[in-house]
């Protein structure tokens, strides 16, 4: 019994290419004006961000809890297990329409899914992760380890404009009107799968300097896929790599950059930079000298109640 792996678009993975590397496939739709497209099937990142020039602001909707159970069925056929890397269950509804059709397939005990907590970049390095390993765990083996890393993964990304991040109810009219009076640039995170903003900077070489200073706070583990990414124009991010992160990391082994699919693109925006990345494994920490004092004192006081 093999285990079949399956990806929604907002990975970034077309079906076109999931299809070449033997995944499971399954499609979010992003609606601009009145034309509403098949991620990954029917339009490209650049003719989506073209669209966008006109004005018109975008919308997403999940896959059908059918879109999955297809795929269920296609599985079950052959006898396989499945291992469904889902994005974010904060952003989108895509990882309820999972489980529901799990429980409606009556294979469920085949099927495993996992909350990436994140999306686009963020779900390859999971994705890397289980083509790595699959012939050496179990499903549930397999995705217990996917979850570990989940924890670990990490996006800085400067923007624009903060257009996309207001109108996506993510931040207050107060804050949307001082940037824009201040032509701040906003850098997004992610916090718990949920976009958010990590602070702002007054024009993009301070916007570029805050995202480096946030990969030294948050270091990058190299020995996972790390993603630079863009929207819109990669000139904003070849100017990103040369400038500021090549310089800041000299010998990094940064993977090839990847274009922001559409349904991202639709929450962020156009002329996005970044990176995608696992953080180091934390420190642990050594308590402190008032802590060791405490300790012992506790110590010497259970020692006398014993008596």
């Amino acid at each position: 019994m093999a285990i079949e792996i399956l990806v929604d678009s907002a990975s970034g993975i077309t079906a076109e290419e999931a299809k070449e590397r033997g995944f499971l496939f399954v499609p979010l739709m992003v609606t601009v004006g009145n034309q509403t497209f098949t991620e990954g099937v029917d339009i490209t990142p650049d003719q989506f961000y073209a669209l966008l020039g006109h004005g018109d602001f975008p919308k997403t909707s999940q896959p059908s809890p059918q879109a999955y159970l297809d795929r269920y069925l296609e599985a079950e056929e052959k006898k396989d297990d499945v291992l469904v890397i889902s994005l974010s269950s904060k952003i989108s509804g895509a990882f309820q329409s999972a489980a529901l059709a799990r429980e409606m397939s009556g294979y469920a005990d085949h099927i495993r899914i996992v909350d990436s907590l994140c999306f686009f970049a963020g779900s390859r390095i999971l994705l890397k992760e289980a083509l790595d390993k699959r012939g050496a765990l179990p499903l549930e083996a397999l995705a217990q380890d996917l979850e570990a890393i989940v924890k670990k993964i990490r996006v800085y990304a400067g923007m624009d404009t903060l257009d996309y991040v207001y109108k996506g109810g993510r931040l207050s009219m107060f804050h949307y009107a001082l940037g824009i009076f201040l032509h701040a640039k906003p850098i997004g995170t992610l916090n718990e799968g949920t976009v958010v903003l990590a602070g702002k900077a007054l024009g993009t070489k301070n916007a570029m300097s805050f995202v480096i200073d946030k990969l030294h706070d948050d270091p990058i583990d190299f020995a996972y896929p790390c993603y630079p990414l863009y929207s819109s124009d990669k000139s904003i991010l070849d100017r990103f790599m040369a400038e500021y992160l090549l310089p800041a990391f000299p010998a990094a082994p940064f993977m090839d950059p990847l274009q922001i699919n559409p349904v991202i693109g639709s929450h962020i925006g156009p002329l996005v930079y970044g990176v995608f990345y696992v953080r180091t494994p934390l420190p642990e920490k050594k308590p402190s000298l008032l802590e060791k004092v405490n300790d012992t004192i506790r110590e010497k006081l259970q020692d006398l109640k014993k008596k």
